[in-house]
This record gives C-alpha cells, sequence and structure tokens, in this order.
C-alpha cells in the first residue's frame, strides 16, 4: 500500500485493514477513523462547508493527529547552543525576579496564580488593550504609540524557586520576536525549576516555532494558549493591528498540536457575535487538547466615545453584537461542550439571568 493511500479508502474498508493491523495501530486508527468522520460531518452542518471541501479538512486533521502520534513517542532536551545561550544570559542578567502573585480570581487569576513579564510595551498595538491603558492613565508612557516601543527590561529569573500553582507567561505583552531570546531563556529557568506555565499569545510564527523546536521535554508543564478572538479578517485588523493575521495563528496552533504539547484557545476579547463565536469554536475544537475560553470585550463601551470616528464604528458594532442576549444565545448554543470555558464577563451574565429567572445555572 501506498503512502497515504490509507486516507482515499471507504470507511468499511479502512476499518477491515485497521482491525487487522495493516495501517497503523489498531487503536490509534479506528480513532483516527472517528475523527475524520466527525470532523467532516460537522464542517459541513456547522461551517457549511462542501462535501469534497469537508472532507479534504477531514484528511488534513487526520495528518496533524498522526503528526502528533510520531512527536509525542519522544522527547529532545534543549540543545547544548541554546543551553549556552542560557548560561551567558543569565550570567549577564542583575535585575530583580519578574514573577509576582496574582491575587485577584478573575482576569489573570483564572488561569494562573503567578504572572511573569519581562518587557514594557508590545508592538501588536491592539485598541482593547488593558496593559496599554494602564500605562497611559498612570504616565508610565505618553499614550498608545510609545506602547507599542517593546523594551526589554534587565530581570532574572534564574534559580527562580517552584511556585505552588501555574505562571502565566507573558501576560502584559506578547512573544514577538524582539522578545523571543530574552524569552526563551526565562522560560527554561522557570520550567526547570519545576514550575507549571500557561503561555498565552497571540502567536508569531518564528517564535512558537523556536519554542517547540527547543521545549519538547517540558511539554506535560507548558500549555499554550493563543488568542484567536474572531475570525473576521478585516475586523481582527481593526482591533488588532500589530498582531499576526489569522492564518498565522491557525498555523501556530496547528503547529503545536502536532508537536505534541497542550494547546489552548483564549477567545477574550471576541470580535463577534454569537454566531461568530459559535463558528469559532468549531473550527479550532479539534486542534486544542485543553479549553476554548471565552470572554467579552470589557473596554467596547468606553471606545464608542472615542474621538476616531472609525473606532466608534467597529466599538458600536462589537457593543450591539455582544448585549447580554447575544451572550445567552452563545451560552445556550455552547454550554455543556467538553471544552468550553466562559471568562469571568460571560459568567457576570449568566449568574445575572439565573437571578432573573429564580433558578440557578
Amino acid at each position: 500500500m501506498k503512502k497515504g493511500e490509507a486516507l482515499c479508502l471507504s470507511c468499511s474498508k479502512a476499518a477491515s485493514l485497521i482491525s487487522r493491523g495493516l495501517i497503523v495501530d489498531a487503536h490509534i486508527g479506528l480513532d483516527l477513523l472517528d475523527k475524520y468522520e466527525t470532523r467532516a460531518k460537522v464542517l459541513m452542518e456547522k461551517l457549511g462547508y462542501s462535501q469534497g471541501g469537508a472532507q479534504t479538512e477531514a484528511v488534513q486533521l487526520v495528518n496533524s493527529c498522526l503528526k502528533r502520534h510520531e512527536s509525542m513517542k519522544s522527547t529532545r532536551s534543549p540543545g547544548a547552543e541554546f543551553l549556552a545561550k542560557v548560561e551567558e544570559f543569565n550570567r549577564n542578567a542583575t535585575g530583580k525576579n519578574p514573577i509576582t502573585k496574582v491575587d485577584a480570581e478573575t482576569g489573570v487569576g483564572e488561569w494562573a496564580g503567578y504572572r511573569c513579564n519581562i518587557g514594557h510595551g508590545c508592538s501588536h498595538g491592539c485598541l482593547y488593550c488593558y496593559a496599554e491603558k494602564m500605562a497611559t492613565r498612570f504616565k508610565r508612557v505618553d499614550g498608545a504609540e510609545e506602547w507599542r516601543e517593546e523594551v526589554l527590561q534587565d530581570l532574572s529569573t534564574e534559580g527562580c524557586k517552584k511556585y505552588d500553582s501555574a505562571i502565566m507567561f507573558p501576560t502584559s505583552h506578547d512573544i514577538t520576536p524582539n522578545y523571543l531570546d530574552a524569552y526563551q531563556c526565562h522560560l527554561y529557568n522557570i520550567l526547570s525549576s519545576g514550575n507549571r506555565v500557561v503561555l498565552v499569545s497571540k502567536p508569531h510564527r518564528e517564535s512558537i516555532e523556536a519554542i517547540c523546536a527547543e521545549f519538547s521535554s517540558f511539554r506535560d508543564v507548558l500549555t499554550f494558549r493563543f488568542t484567536i478572538g474572531g475570525i473576521d479578517t478585516t475586523a481582527m485588523r481593526h482591533w488588532e493591528p500589530g498582531a499576526p493575521a489569522l492564518a498565522e495563528r491557525l498555523d501556530c496552533l496547528k503547529h503545536a498540536f502536532e508537536a505534541g504539547y497542550r494547546t489552548s484557545v483564549s477567545a477574550e476579547p471576541m470580535l463577534g457575535g454569537s454566531e461568530e463565536a459559535e463558528k469559532l469554536y468549531y473550527m479550532l475544537e479539534p486542534y486544542a487538547t485543553e479549553d476554548l475560553w471565552f470572554g467579552k470585550m470589557n473596554m467596547v463601551g468606553g471606545l464608542r466615545k472615542n474621538q476616531d470616528p472609525e473606532i466608534v464604528r467597529y466599538a458600536t458594532e462589537l457593543y450591539n453584537l455582544q448585549t447580554d442576549e447575544e451572550i445567552m444565545e452563545l451560552v445556550e448554543k455552547l454550554d455543556g461542550l467538553s471544552k468550553v470555558q466562559w471568562k469571568d464577563s460571560v459568567k457576570e451574565i449568566i449568574e445575572k439571568a439565573a437571578q432573573s429567572s429564580g433558578t440557578e445555572k
């Protein structure tokens, strides 16, 4: 049988060959067959794919699962060149430890007990960025333009302790190419001390490929949580002008999945209404080994008062798409699915709806 031919077999013939061990281990093969059939069905029913398009996408998922299966058979310790870079980095780092405790149970506190940031500023320039708003408010920067200038800080994580819960790294900037080298050194220090890390990013392919290549020995304690808030590329470019496009983020999610890592998605903030969020879930779910989180854009109300009419237009449209009624419609569609999690902004609406109806949710 030629390589790849099994993917073109009928379901009954493939099942027969799998059961005889002629394609791949029986338990793996039967699972992949089920994934193929389920994926094709979901794409047609939920996302409006044609039968041919759905089958093509389903084959791609099977291929990704096979790559993940192969990746997880082995791990690779960080290379000598990388470890030498870490050693030199630690030798020159003289600053304080940047890991701090998270006291709130919302926001970062829903994902981790500690936070870590190694720089000041982010080139993504997201219009809703809370970190930029706080930095501007307290005069640490002179507005959004200065915030987009990324400044790496002199900080040290060498010999850090083992913390009692996960560390979200980063929380107020991203892993842009400017931060990548230092990020990897800090990440190694933190993970090699026995810590768990939730890596949250609007991912750059260069950064994710580099991290995946060096950290496979830490797969059990490193979770990639990629921020993908919508599927409307025009809206994404408006709200997140300097961040990677949707296609690059999808590639990063698949790459981390195929490399055997724990993968998750944050759709906070959602950049559309309930219909788009539902489509986003079905698009991404097979490549997320853990949760998919959904949350509102919390600052959208204030953005409706912006001096830029284009920002006002987008903010008003999004405000109307994320009313309590729209959010509850999304909850009714997705609540109960095993990987779906609601951020605090959605939980508040669920609780309010439960109180108004006299029931508990």
